[in-house]
């Protein structure tokens, strides 16, 4: 659309726009509807997000007008035709296209899910699921895209569009135990809710007993567990409640000679395997706030309910004696009872609760704003 008075009608486009975005709010409003960012570099290469083009044109058979007369698709997005590193919009019963001079975005966090149990599946709002994934969290964002069209008051405001980004839940687990080989501090790694690897230390209660049937927990007194599993999601459904079933293998280690017996090894290793059940939502726990202080505003604080997990949970294990095995038989069992917290829970990606981001800038639009804000200063410094 070119013609003689382009850049008159340019120049008061920009004026009604600046005035509108940059006047002080009306008394009792908080903050203006939307205020132009300060950094006008577009977060990504400089493209609007527009309806899904095919051919160099959009879908006309999706396309339909909203009450301003601008093209959209099913999802509210507005529809434009590129034209070299231009974008036109085609109006409703207008002959010729309108320029595309910019395009912001207004997001605002919606929500934060982290799917530990299973899948979580998020309705949309054209009735369709999101699913994310177990062992992922997503952070998401409910973004509305504003657009700026050449010589129309109105700006286009897209439908209420759904984003998600997903990220890894990492968790890293302090805990206690106690058990036939000893009283125990564990600190656990969990990855994704399915791989975890843990590390157990503490003291030997038979360390220095008599009795020859405990043999070899008699022999030492400082028991190290050393061990890595996986869980298995197939068991989940036998007991009611929240519950893990795990299975791995442990190195159990002990030191210091506490029989103080020259017949027996100062040191002691066994391999061995292990089946652990872990209930994390007894009393409650599941149904409220978890963390050992209070929980932050949620505009700065995005933690959901589910972000520290207290748990129980009870592993047996089966180990392999090889070094005493032909005296006192080559099969020992542990039994261990215990409770842990993750003192340390997965890494929401840092987002802002509400922005307003560049999508999209016409160069000539970049430059009148940038002289717009100028005059602002110029006044602002002789006031």
């Amino acid at each position: 659309m070119k013609t003689p008075n382009r850049r008159i009608l340019f120049a008061v486009l920009v004026c009604l726009i600046a005035g509108s975005l940059w006047c002080a709010p009306p008394a009792g409003a908080q903050e203006p509807l939307l205020e132009i960012p300060e950094d006008l570099r577009p977060e990504g290469a400089n493209l609007p997000r527009l309806t899904e083009i095919a051919g160099g044109e959009p879908c006309t058979s999706d396309l339909r007008y909203d009450d301003n007369g601008f093209p959209e698709d099913p999802r509210g997005l507005l529809a434009a035709y590129p034209e070299g590193d231009l974008f036109l919009v085609y109006m409703r019963a207008a002959a010729e296209p309108f320029l595309l001079y910019a395009q912001f975005a207004n997001r605002q966090r919606d929500a934060v899910f982290l799917a530990r149990n299973g899948p979580v599946l998020d309705p949309l709002p054209d009735g369709r699921l999101r699913e994310i994934p177990r062992g992922q969290g997503a952070l998401k964002t409910n973004e509305t895209y504003i657009s700026l069209v050449e010589g129309l008051l109105l700006p286009h405001v897209s439908d209420n569009l759904k984003a998600y980004r997903l990220f890894p839940l990492r968790d890293l687990y302090l805990g206690a135990s106690l058990g036939l080989t000893g009283l125990l501090a564990e600190a656990r790694y969990v990855h994704q809710e399915r791989y975890f690897g843990y590390a157990a230390a503490g003291l030997n209660l038979f360390g220095g007993a008599d009795a020859p049937s405990l043999a070899p927990l008699a022999y030492f007194a400082v028991p190290l567990h050393l061990g890595a599993g996986v869980q298995l999601p197939f068991l989940s459904s036998i007991l009611p409640g929240d519950d893990r079933w795990s299975a791995g293998a442990d190195l159990l280690l002990g030191f210091g000679d506490a029989d103080q017996d020259p017949a027996t090894p100062a040191m002691v290793w066994m391999p061995g395997v292990f089946l652990e059940l872990e209930k994390r939502d007894l009393f409650g726990w599941g149904s409220r706030w978890a963390g050992f202080g209070e929980r932050g505003d949620f505009r700065e604080d995005p933690r959901p309910d589910n972000y520290h997990l207290r748990a129980l949970f009870l592993r047996l294990g089966l180990y392999l004696d090889i070094q005493n095995g032909s005296g006192s038989g080559y099969l020992k069992l542990d039994a261990v009872f215990g409770f842990r917290y993750n003192l340390v829970g997965p890494h929401i990606p840092a987002h802002a609760f509400k922005e307003t981001r560049v999508i999209y800038l016409n160069d000539e639009y970049r430059e009148q704003v940038l002289q717009q804000r100028e005059k602002r200063r110029l006044r602002t410094t002789a006031d």
